[in-house]
């Protein structure tokens, strides 16, 4: 099956984003990073729209686009990755919005409910691909997969931007744990995805790109940002890396043609 790039990239951007935000929350709840928060609120909205219009140049035509846009509540796996993206992308602008405000507990109510849509997030990008239909993505693993990839990206990009935004040693210390903890769960995610197909996935994707670069270089990297914060735009490439790698292997082990209004019509969930 060919590989459906605006699908790549939206699911990649969409996760990271959704990611972003969950460790704005998790440092808020720490207390840790407070420099770094707003500025990564905002570069997870940005990472939210520009995937959505990722997901949009996918639909090619405007009756498709608004076809899917009539049928948003349908619930499918598809329209239950819009509906996260725009809560994400709300809570996100609310979070902007009660950090210039006073109120430091509505802030840190807004990180936490970040929190939960963000990592949401990551999940369902995956989980709108597990069909019947397609027996390499019919299975948990696949969405846990995306789960780790955007966990990864997201937590490496928080520590790029508090590494760009120079904030203390301190809050390095604290964060990094769960960024290394983040690339940890990408590998196994990566692992059991790959159990899951039978290893039948191209060697070169597979283990050069997602395991070794994306996941294993990652944790590498991400074990030295406590002591050298330049680690984490490393890190930050190797995740990225992993997660394009992951997800184009995903088109490639599927069978035959298929794009999101071919779904759609399988599932009748759309009435196209």
């Amino acid at each position: 099956m060919a590989i459906q790039w605006p699908l790549v990239i939206f699911s990649l951007l969409a996760g990271a984003g959704g990611a972003l935000l969950a460790f704005v929350g998790l440092s808020g709840v720490l207390g840790l990073a407070k420099k770094a928060r707003v500025p990564a609120a905002v570069g997870a909205l940005v990472l939210l729209v520009v995937g959505g219009c990722a997901s949009v140049a996918h639909l090619a035509q405007p009756a498709n686009i608004m076809a899917a846009a009539a049928n948003v509540f349908s619930f499918s796996g598809i329209s239950v990755e819009l509906i996260m993206l725009g809560v994400n992308a709300i809570v996100a602008v609310a979070y902007v919005l009660t950090a210039r405000g006073e109120s430091a507990n509505a802030t840190k109510i807004v990180g936490i409910v970040g929190i939960v849509t963000g990592v949401a997030m990551t999940f369902v990008v995956g989980n709108g691909y597990v069909m019947e239909a397609q027996p390499n993505w019919n299975t948990p693993a696949l969405p846990f997969a995306y789960l780790g990839s955007g966990l990864a990206t997201g937590g490496a990009l928080f520590a790029t931007l508090m590494a760009a935004l120079k904030t203390d040693e301190a809050d390095f210390r604290g964060i990094m744990p769960w960024v290394l903890g983040a690339t940890v769960v990408q590998l196994v995610a990566f692992l059991a995805y790959g159990f899951a197909i039978g290893f039948a996935a191209d060697v070169l994707l597979y283990w050069g790109g997602a395991v070794i670069v994306g996941s294993v270089g990652a944790i590498a990297c991400a074990a030295f940002i406590a002591k050298a914060s330049t680690m984490a735009y490393a890190t930050l490439v190797c995740a990225v890396v992993g997660g394009i790698c992951l997800r184009a292997l995903m088109w490639l082990v599927g069978t035959g043609f298929l794009d999101a209004f071919g779904t759609a019509a399988v599932r009748g969930v759309w009435g196209v």
